[in-house]
């Protein structure tokens, strides 16, 4: 065998055992958790939606040739 091998051998034999021994949790989540995890999703999407929007008009800044009448179009982001 060579040493790739082994490597996906032993990963597979790891896995295996791995889930012939899953133990019970015993935990509890409480209804106020999934509003907390869809709030934190939310907030995650629009961040990432913000920053986006805010660096694609400062790219479009730089390659246009009238920059004062897109920064009036620009919604407002610096």
């Amino acid at each position: 065998m060579n040493k790739n091998n082994k490597l996906a051998f032993g990963l597979v034999v790891f896995f295996v055992y791995s889930l012939q021994t899953i133990q019970p949790a015993y935990a509890y989540v409480d209804p106020g958790s999934g509003s907390v995890i869809v709030t934190t999703i939310l907030g995650l999407i629009a961040a990432v939606g913000y920053t986006v929007r805010k660096y694609f008009y400062k790219v479009r800044n730089i390659f246009s040739k009238d920059k004062s009448s897109d920064e009036d179009n620009s919604g407002g982001t610096s």
